[in-house]
């Protein structure tokens, strides 16, 4: 699959709607911004299987919170506006 300019662009976009959207939401205390989810498996205690010889642990986590959902939909907006000046 070919990466071009226009899916790199907004994959950049996405990535650091995401960063900054953490970065809001850890520097703003008791706020909607900073409530935060945490989807996915093993995430107060991995899943683990002895072996005896070997343990293996096994775990996801996703968190995401109100900040990184309005950055992310504010990358989106402004790649649909840029979109349209990228070759």
């Amino acid at each position: 699959m070919k990466l071009t300019r226009k899916g790199f662009v907004f994959i950049i976009l996405i990535i650091s709607a995401i960063i900054i959207g953490a970065y809001i939401s850890a520097h703003t205390n008791s706020s909607i911004l900073s409530y935060t989810a945490a989807f996915g498996f093993g995430h107060d205690t991995p899943m683990t299987l002895d072996l005896i010889v070997i343990t293996l642990s096994l775990g996801f986590t996703f968190n995401i919170s109100i900040a990184q959902i309005f950055c992310i939909i504010c990358a989106v907006g402004v790649y649909a506006v840029f979109s349209k000046f990228i070759d």
